[in-house]
């Protein structure tokens, strides 16, 4: 007979701006440890005062596993940038303090670069890519007290004292992982803090932005769950928990196009009374698109545009062009559909006037907000690392662990005051990297007014 674990899975993500994100995957991954037959405790960071009483209080269970789930290994944003790797590491130093249990790390984070991670915190485990096949695995290896080696589906790689675990093919068919297991998390305190629950409709990325990690985590091609089993777990957290707001977190929500319709329509034809918001690019989206979404409930959409000079969207290797802003901006003012247009300056061959370019576009399609970054994180395995060692702004030696920004040569601080001096001077601009619009306290004063959705609607 099987061996049945207790299971501890942590969410250390603490990051809070611009909202409390619900920890998807760590809820997923508590669905299938569940389904396979083990005890789920869990432990959420991101609301916790002190680490140890929380700590303490997890780990009275006793657990035979303890899982990490590391969503964000900083806060994405320049010059003001909070790394969270160090709270990752005095995190496992508590751990290894309180138990002996073997410690497996996950997330979209930790997949970015597993093995400096795994290595740096020194855990037993870390599981690279999707875990919904791969953790399971690891828990009956443990259960059965039998060594981790690779197997034709699965492929383990020793790193310093641990091992890393990938899957030799990804899931084909997501609607076979079941649905998350929400109730392991406080979905109510999200949803206060937060304005919003999460929920994916896909996987993987087949475009090629020159900064993005996403094919990296979620793979290059497209894997899509149907709209009837998306909108069944919208049904069912509506329905037992009243939650009306909902973020889909893919990458891009609008490709395919086609599966974005069928998710609008399956929503409308239920009666749902919700309201969502995603992110979209701008090529993919037309008339009817609009109005099924409108139909459904949809009341905001951040664009992923991240510039508005055509020789800029061509440097970052955009699929789109400043015409299909022009376009899709003007849909969303034709249908009523709030919008943002998410930016980030500084990429290689960026100058004044292509920055020029892009806030003239912004001015010209006029926005309800615009959210701009000043600087490009650097990540392993995205093109940015070649033209950063070209460039000579990180090293060849450099792991990037720490965060490490990339800003066109030419422009550096001058880029910074003339974004910063802008967006003072518009008050539909968000500025992460200088603390523009982004004060935690008084975003949390929003929210305890009980307004949901996306904050920046009200800029406009």
């Amino acid at each position: 007979m099987r061996r049945s674990l207790r299971v501890l899975l942590i969410s250390a993500n603490t990051e809070k701006i611009p909202d409390p994100v619900f920890p998807l995957g760590a809820a997923y991954m508590a669905a299938v440890a569940r389904r396979s037959g083990h005890s789920i405790t869990t432990l959420d960071l991101c609301f916790l005062d002190s680490l140890q009483p929380g700590l303490d209080d997890a780990l009275a269970t006793q657990p035979d596993v303890v899982g990490i789930s590391l969503r964000n290994l900083d806060s994405s944003a320049f010059p003001q940038n909070t790394s969270y790797i160090d709270d990752y590491k005095n995190l496992m130093l508590a751990l290894r303090q309180r138990t002996a249990a073997p410690i497996v790390l996950g997330g979209a984070g930790f997949t970015v670069m597993p093995s400096t991670i795994l290595e740096y915190l020194g855990a037993e485990v870390g599981v690279v890519g999707e875990g919904e096949m791969i953790f399971p695995w690891i828990l009956e290896r443990l259960a059965a007290r039998e060594s981790l080696t690779t197997t034709p589906a699965f492929r383990c790689d020793p790193v310093g004292s641990g091992i890393l675990v990938s899957a030799t093919s990804r899931v084909a068919q997501l609607d076979l992982t079941g649905t998350p297991l929400r109730e392991s998390f406080d979905m109510d305190v999200y949803y206060e803090r937060g304005g919003a629950l999460n929920i994916q409709t896909k996987r993987g990325c087949y475009f090629e932005c020159v900064f993005c990690s996403y094919p990296l985590i979620e793979g290059s091609k497209v894997r899509s769950r149907t709209a009837a089993s998306v909108v069944d777990e919208i049904e069912a957290v509506r329905r037992e928990r009243g939650i009306r707001h909902w973020f889909f977190v893919d990458n891009i929500f609008n490709m395919p196009i086609r599966h974005a319709k069928d998710i609008c329509e399956e929503i409308a034809a239920r009666g749902l009374d919700i309201e969502w918001s995603g992110y979209l690019n701008p090529r993919f989206i037309d008339e009817e698109l609009c109005a099924f979404m409108a139909r459904s409930g949809c009341r905001a959409i951040e664009f992923g545009t991240d510039s508005g000079s055509a020789t800029m969207i061509a440097q970052l290797k955009k699929e789109f062009e400043p015409e299909d802003l022009r376009r899709s901006s003007s849909l969303c003012h034709k249908y009523g559909l709030k919008f943002a247009h998410s930016l980030i300056f500084g990429g290689p061959g960026e100058t004044m006037a292509t920055v020029g370019e892009t806030i003239d576009l912004m001015e010209e399609t006029q926005p309800t907000a615009v959210i701009a970054m000043t600087g490009i994180r650097i990540l392993p395995g995205t093109g940015m690392v070649e033209i950063a060692l070209r460039d000579g702004q990180i090293d060849a030696d450099d792991n990037l662990l720490y965060p490490k920004f990339y800003i066109a040569p030419t422009l550096k601080a001058d880029l910074i005051d003339r974004i910063e001096a802008y967006a003072q001077a518009h008050s539909n601009w968000i500025v992460p990297g200088k603390g523009i619009k982004t004060n935690v306290a008084v975003l949390q004063r929003l929210r305890s007014r009980k307004i949901k959705g996306q904050l920046w609607r009200l800029l406009r």
